[in-house]
């Protein structure tokens, strides 16, 4: 029985997210995305916070309570490749 009609995903779930480089500059590069990130979602916050009346405490606690947590949930698995890669390395990833 042949494979035909069978199309496999590409690139394959261990593949996702490597690609070449060192990944100690692409760990440093996903910090920096996340801490861009972390201001644009803070700036919208604020915007809305100030036009509806919702105080500034408000936003630091939605940051903290769950945009970090959002963003933390959404890179882990990346993150977590890539602390690894730098591991196989032998570099320090702190």
């Amino acid at each position: 029985m042949g494979m035909d009609g069978i199309q496999l995903s590409l690139p394959a779930g261990w593949a996702r997210g490597r690609t070449l480089g060192d990944p100690l500059d692409r760990l440093a590069g996903l910090t920096r995305d996340v801490d861009g990130a972390k201001a644009e979602i803070r700036a919208v916050l604020e915007r809305l916070a100030e036009r509806h009346g919702a105080s500034s405490r408000d936003v630091d606690a939605a940051m903290a309570g769950y945009v970090d947590d959002l963003l933390s949930d959404l890179l882990y698995e990346v993150e977590l490749e890539l602390i690894r890669d730098v591991e196989l390395r032998g570099v320090d990833a702190t």
